[in-house]
């Protein structure tokens, strides 16, 4: 029998609305008030500690926002830390490679030498300079907390909340999700849209009936359910993230019949798992038909949690009308040919959804700037939208 499908709306919905003027909103201007007040002051994800496992194990990668280059290492003492990626001699960039492994870490230019827990260790003809103190000149680090797996920073001298008084109530409702997936995949595309447009096109369900009608057809909803209306609906201080309904009646393709006869069916796969093995955050209302979870991480991150699968997707403002999309993709960890098949069918599947959602942030901001939409008019089932907008103005107007 079908489960009837009524929203669960969650959290302090008092003071979001329905209405949202745009124009002045994706100016040069107003980008530059964004900066300031929410990417200088915020928590932001900039990466996974999977990519972290061995002491010495480094990426890099940068916040175009506040145009930081930043290196991410676990150090030797198996700590993870954030530094800019500069070195103190001349302020040249310490390492120009995308990811690595490393002791130390030497600058090109004159070959100061740093430890990976950012002690400076070495200067070329050291005798030559006057009153220089070693211990002073470490590498800049900036404040960083790993939780369940992501890595947050936050650029303040002394941030004003701590990781745990950010999340609010989620901080501790994700605790071992992660633990036991690698990555497999990632994406990475440069979109003439306003970050804020790319980042709302992943906080709503509404467009699933419509943008995606040719790649995944019938996931979602039900007869009973012909709108696709989200059974949980959850907005906080600086999150948001609703449960999507799996159709019970999806007839699998001749592919997914193919890739997944012999594995675990990775999307969609909510006929195929046991739900009591999900933390507390994951799917909360426990909806028996449930497809997959969207947690947005305010200001610029969506988050995608399913059972055999979840994405973090990163949306980083170049500039007012330039955003990088930056998607990692994890997955359960296995040696079987037939998984890493069921992998390869499912990344395959969601980049192909990436593609169609990425299809209409473009053309919607071209439209908005030319004056055409003095306001944006969102529903119930975009309280996630709604949400991001109100967490933005707090922030401007604090």
């Amino acid at each position: 029998m079908t489960e009837e499908c009524i929203t669960i709306f969650k959290g302090d919905t008092s003071r979001l609305k329905n209405t949202i003027p745009m124009v002045d909103r994706l100016s040069i201007e107003f980008y530059e008030k964004e900066v300031k007040n929410i990417f200088a002051k915020s928590w932001l994800i900039i990466g996974s500690s999977k990519e972290l496992l061995n002491k010495g194990d480094y990426f890099v990668t940068d916040v175009p926002p506040l145009k930081a280059s930043l290196i991410v290492t676990r150090g030797e003492d198996d700590k993870v830390r954030v530094f800019r990626n500069i070195c103190r001699h001349r302020g040249d960039k310490l390492i120009h490679d995308v990811s690595g492994c490393a002791k130390f870490f030497t600058c090109k230019f004159h070959a100061w030498n740093y430890s990976n827990t950012g002690k400076l260790v070495g200067v070329t003809d050291q005798g030559q300079f006057k009153g220089l103190a070693k211990e002073n000149l470490g590498l800049i680090e900036i404040h960083s907390e790993v939780w369940e797996d992501i890595v947050f920073v936050n650029f303040q001298e002394k941030p004003e909340q701590t990781l745990k008084e950010w999340l609010g109530d989620i901080y501790d409702q994700y605790t071992g999700f992660s633990a036991n997936r690698v990555k497999v995949a990632d994406h990475r595309v440069i979109v003439n849209t306003n970050w804020n447009l790319a980042v709302n096109a992943f906080c709503e369900g509404y467009h699933n009936l419509f943008i995606h009608k040719s790649t995944v057809p019938d996931y979602q909803g039900s007869p009973n359910n012909p709108n696709r209306h989200r059974p949980y609906l959850e907005v906080g201080e600086h999150f948001g993230r609703y449960s999507a309904h799996g159709n019970p009646n999806h007839k699998p393709t001749a592919a997914e019949g193919i890739f997944y006869q012999h594995s675990r069916p990775m999307f969609p796969s909510f006929a195929h798992f046991d739900m009591d093995t999900l933390p507390v955050g994951v799917n909360p209302s426990r909806f028996k038909q449930w497809a997959f979870d969207i947690v947005h991480f305010f200001p610029n991150v969506v988050i995608g949690p399913q059972a055999n699968t979840n994405s973090i997707m990163m949306f980083w403002p170049i500039s007012h009308n330039q955003t990088d999309i930056r998607v990692m993709r994890f997955s359960y960890k296995t040696d079987k040919p037939s998984d890493r098949i069921a992998q390869a069918h499912s990344l395959v599947r969601n980049r192909e959804v990436l593609r169609e959602d990425l299809a209409t942030m473009e053309t919607q901001f071209q439209s908005i700037m030319s004056n055409g939409l003095p306001f944006m008019y969102l529903s119930e089932q975009e309280q996630l939208i709604q949400n991001h907008y109100r967490a933005a103005e707090d922030m401007l107007q604090s």
